[in-house]
């Protein structure tokens, strides 16, 4: 990720191409990283909304609330249009 120091890479725009290119990276991670967070807190709000029998009627025990949070949370998420 980072280069030694050099001649060539010692010049300003470098420097500065180089710092653009890993704060982009580190805005993209942020950006994903709160994506999932919010699709695990979607489901889990909305699976846990869900009566007993609800639940059951999908097939769904309440203990595996959670790890089916945690699936929808890894998954890609999906465009909506």
């Amino acid at each position: 990720m980072f280069m030694p120091i050099s001649r060539e890479n010692l010049r300003p725009q470098t420097v500065l191409s180089d710092f653009y290119a890993q704060f982009a990276g580190l805005r993209l991670a942020a950006q994903n990283f709160i994506a999932r967070q919010t699709r695990y807190r979607q489901t889990m709000s909305e699976l846990q909304a869900l009566s007993a029998r609800e639940l059951a009627d999908l097939g769904i025990h309440r203990s595996h609330i959670r790890r089916l949070a945690l699936e929808a949370m890894k998954k890609e998420p999906q465009n909506e249009a």
